[in-house]
């Protein structure tokens, strides 16, 4: 019977993930964003292994997924920041840079808009200011 083929794993795999409560999407995107924000060594690695360690139950595919949207998220909010700049915005405003970011990612949190300001404007800085013209 083919049914027997797919036995009892994908059965046992259905319970384990019933069983276990995970966060909403918002929740586990945030906290993701804040691992991929972290800075030391592990800054711009992707985040599925630390991941995992706090949610063993996520399937390797959506820790993949979340990887991939807090790496864009991280990486847009940086962007817009040094746009803002450029543009000749003394200090980027963070309404500007939530509705920037929020059009592509409406998931992002406060806390996570305040840190990507934050990284954005240090980076830039780092690499030699944010090309205004004085």
């Amino acid at each position: 019977m083919n049914g027997a083929q797919h036995g009892p794993v994908p059965i046992v795999s259905w319970i384990r993930r019933l069983f276990h409560r995970r966060p909403p999407d918002d929740e586990l995107l945030n906290e993701g964003l804040e691992l991929a924000m972290d800075w030391g060594e592990n800054w711009l690695s992707p985040i599925n292994a630390r991941l995992r360690k706090l949610h063993p139950h996520l399937r390797a595919e959506e820790l993949e997924a979340c990887n991939a949207a807090c790496q864009g998220a991280m990486r847009l909010g940086c962007e817009a920041v040094h746009t803002l700049l450029r543009e000749g915005s003394a200090s980027p405003s963070a309404g500007r840079l939530a509705t920037i970011v929020r059009a592509r990612y409406p998931w992002v949190n406060e806390d996570n808009l305040g840190r990507l300001l934050q990284q954005g404007v240090y980076y830039a800085a780092k690499v030699g200011g944010h090309g205004r013209e004085a």
